[in-house]
């Protein structure tokens, strides 16, 4: 076991937590902040005075092409760090060569599928006239970079499974440094605007793709790429696909309904969507702090699952639980609190900040709540349960949103009360994932019931 990683089967369970979703959440904060850099300077040497609407406009499909890698690859995290949590060290070899290759093939599929429809989706959007032509650029590009996205996302959710997130940290970090370098260069002196945000991300996509495949092929722990291990497994393939589909959907499909609420506030202007576009940038840095627990907690349950320790495994949830409401509380107020100034560095219009902050009202002071609903998610997931949370988000996330989005909004047709559907529907999630979590806590109890645990000493790959 190297320094870095966290022993998950034993020792204190807050520290060890503590000490994966640290990382997380300052990789996610400062990619973050860059992000606002990024869309400041377009903003700066914008001559159109559309870039910043353009890239922002784009923001719920992205997000949704984004969260789904991010779901998918945890199928990945689940399966590898449950054989870690058996002591399966063959499996685990052929787990992480079974996700390199799934991310080969389906980013390739991905960017196909993107690249050709990017235009067609915008309009079915509704996306402003004066916006269109700068988003459409701006996506196809983004669509033609995805699968070095995917190839990160992979190898990185390979590195979290033994608990070592400061790499996966340091690459993140290092690819968002070069992508402001290029961005500035291209944005400020080349005056490349929209073409030059969209470079800047894939450039910066594919220096992170490489370095964490050298990460991982010269790894000296027990998660470890062989070139020989780069192909298809069974069951290795059907155990990553039957945990990272639904939570790829189940991501998705939040975001599927996010798309449907972009286009009722594309409806009131390019002045909206321009504030709700920036209130996205600060609200998506909320959420990237939120959710850094749950991806420290849903290892930490694959591997005490697998390794028989039920009881342990259910602490880090409750755990979990607690660390993401204490820091979503604290973080969200803040940016309650200083909504305006904060929106005020992406544009000089007051119409424009007030839009954004009174999205950011709504949404940052209620965001633990998503946060604690990914905990239950992941958590679910962890436990090789990652249908139910799917169900869960189908029918609240996605289903809840667009009947309000459809029915109920057009009877109370102002953006505060459209904002509301967020706070609602991830607290109905949260209270239908509740039995279901206990439900599968007291099956898994029984099945272990009478079973010795796995050791908890990790022996090193050979």
């Amino acid at each position: 076991m190297r320094a870095k990683d966290v022993n998950m089967l034993s020792g204190p369970i807050l520290k060890g937590l503590w000490a994966i979703a640290a990382p997380v959440m300052i990789m996610n904060v400062i990619n973050s902040l860059f992000n606002i850099v990024d869309m400041t300077v377009l903003k700066a040497f914008d001559t159109t005075g559309m870039a910043v609407g353009s890239v922002g406009v784009c923001n719920a499909l992205v997000s949704l092409a984004t969260l789904f890698v991010s779901g998918l690859a945890s199928g990945a995290n689940v399966v590898i760090a449950t054989y870690l949590g058996k002591r399966e060290q063959d499996r685990v070899n052929r787990s992480v060569g079974t996700s390199i290759a799934v991310s080969l093939l389906t980013g390739l599929l991905f960017a196909a599928v993107g690249v050709s429809l990017a235009g067609t989706v915008l309009g079915w959007m509704n996306c402003p006239p004066e916006l269109f032509a700068g988003a459409a650029l701006y996506l196809r590009l983004y669509f033609a970079g995805i699968p070095a996205f995917m190839l990160y996302q992979f190898a990185t959710s390979a590195l979290r499974s033994c608990g070592d997130s400061r790499t996966p940290m340091v690459i993140s970090i290092s690819g968002a440094v070069v992508k402001i370098c290029i961005s500035m260069t291209m944005v400020a002196v080349f005056r490349m605007g929209v073409w030059g945000v969209a470079l800047a991300t894939i450039l910066s996509w594919v220096v992170m793709a490489a370095w964490a495949l050298i990460c991982l092929v010269r790894a000296q722990g027990t998660v470890k790429l062989y070139a020989q291990h780069i192909r298809f497994y069974r069951p290795e393939l059907p155990q990553i696909l039957r945990i990272g589909l639904p939570a790829g959907l189940q991501m998705a499909l939040t975001n599927l309904a996010n798309v449907f609420i972009t286009t009722a506030v594309n409806g009131f202007g390019a002045q909206a969507a321009t504030g709700v576009s920036i209130a996205n940038t600060y609200d998506g840095l909320l959420y990237n702090i939120c959710a850094a627990t749950a991806l420290a907690v849903m290892p930490y349950v694959s591997q005490n699952v697998g390794a028989g320790n039920v009881r342990r495994a259910d602490r880090s949830v409750w755990e979990g639980v607690a660390l993401t409401a204490g820091i979503g509380i604290f973080f969200g107020l803040l940016s309650a609190f200083f909504a305006v100034p904060l929106s005020s560095t992406m544009s000089g219009d007051p119409v424009v900040i007030d839009y954004s902050r009174q999205k950011m009202i709504i949404i940052s002071s209620t965001y633990f709540l998503c946060g604690i609903n990914d905990i239950f998610s992941g958590a679910l997931r962890g436990m090789g349960k990652s249908t139910y949370p799917a169900v869960t988000t189908l029918l609240f996330m996605c289903g809840f949103r667009i009947v309000w989005v459809y029915a109920i909004f057009p009877l109370f047709p102002n953006l505060t009360f459209l904002y509301l559907v967020w706070p609602i529907s991830w607290l109905a999630c949260i209270l239908c994932a509740l039995p279901i979590y206990f439900g599968t806590k007291h099956h898994l109890d029984s099945h272990y019931a009478n079973r010795p645990l796995v050791p908890t000493h990790i022996k090193k790959a050979k």
